[in-house]
């Protein structure tokens, strides 16, 4: 009898030691490790703040790396940032899930060894108005406004990238409709901060400010789109200024995404990693010419208009040039458009 109960025992603990090997097992595998950081606001008419970290499975929370000045060493090769229009901090936490909303780009992050963060939508903006349509007075105020709430999230920023060692100066950004339109207002202001941005489907967009010239830009909409004649300005006025930007508009697509969009957002980040420093390799070498080399002597031009991509020589007979995109490789030609040869 005594022999059997131990058993018996025995038998029911191996199976709740298999069934927690198991579901811890799983969770490996479905759930990485998230963190959770939130930044106070002191704007009254504004909330918290609510930033979200995911990091890769290769990542080890264990590691402690520092370099010769006893200075911590980034443990991820980058950071990539989703922004959406969401303002509760339970959804944003959904959009780093393997199987949500975002997986192209949660897949991408895994691939390649990036963290992934996101945070609450604070706002600021009218969603179907370009700053520079506003009048001077309501203009210095939404420019004092904005530049508070910027601070405050780069003060979030921060903290949760040296909380976890992260490489802050060289992030990449995905912004979809109100994501676009607070991403790419932060960028403008903070451009220290990113260094290849894409923002699809914005409605409002926001003055170009000097300084954000150094950053590569992806500026994508659907000629259904409300904001799309805003896209278009946005465009043009950016490289007037010197900005190095791909645009595109995708015939017939309203305010939503599309498989085309999401082929050639991966394809624009994975550019962007070619010259983002590796902190994780020693070995990196950097490239013999920067980002912006190929957007100034481009493989490909697009026709925007049309979305058909040409060889360079033979652009200035097929395309208008107040339609031309500079394409700097085949594979972003080919995700961006019909590339004919």
């Amino acid at each position: 009898m005594y022999y059997e109960y131990i058993c018996r025992i025995m038998k029911i603990h191996k199976f709740k030691a298999f069934m927690v090997s198991a579901f811890l097992s799983s969770m490996s595998v479905l759930c990485a490790d998230v963190y959770k950081l939130v930044e106070p606001t002191k704007i009254a008419k504004y909330e918290d703040i609510t930033f979200y970290l995911r990091m890769p499975n290769s990542w080890d929370v264990e590691a402690d790396r520092k370099n010769m000045f006893n200075e911590p060493i980034p443990a991820v090769r980058g950071l990539i940032a989703v922004c959406t229009w969401q303002t509760r901090a339970d959804d944003i936490r959904g959009n780093l899930e393997m199987k949500g909303r975002f997986s192209h780009i949660i897949k991408f992050a895994e691939e390649n060894n990036l963290a992934v963060i996101c945070w609450t939508n604070f706002k600021g903006y009218r969603h179907n108005e370009d700053t520079v349509d506003f009048e001077e007075e309501r203009a210095e105020r939404y420019e004092k406004d904005y530049d508070k709430r910027a601070r405050e999230w780069e003060m979030g920023f921060k903290r949760i990238c040296k909380k976890y060692s992260l490489p802050m100066h060289d992030t990449m950004l995905y912004g979809i409709s109100g994501g676009g339109q607070m991403g790419h207002r932060l960028a403008l202001r903070k451009p220290d901060y990113f260094f290849g941005v894409h923002m699809h489907v914005n409605s409002s967009y926001d003055a170009l400010s000097d300084d954000a010239n150094e950053v590569l830009w992806l500026v994508t909409t659907g000629t259904r789109e409300y904001g799309y004649p805003a896209g278009q300005r946005f465009y043009r006025d950016g490289l007037k200024k010197g900005y190095h930007m791909i645009f595109r508009a995708e015939e017939n697509l309203g305010h939503s995404s599309s498989p085309e969009t999401e082929a050639l957002t991966l394809k624009f980040f994975d550019y962007c990693l070619k010259f983002i420093p590796d902190p994780t390799d020693e070995n990196w070498k950097k490239p013999e010419v920067d980002q912006f080399y190929f957007m100034r002597y481009p493989t490909y031009v697009g026709d925007y208009f049309n979305q058909e991509a040409f060889p360079v020589k033979q652009a200035e007979e097929y395309v208008t040039p107040e339609f031309m995109v500079a394409l700097p490789t085949k594979e972003i030609a080919e995700a961006w458009g019909t590339v004919i040869e």
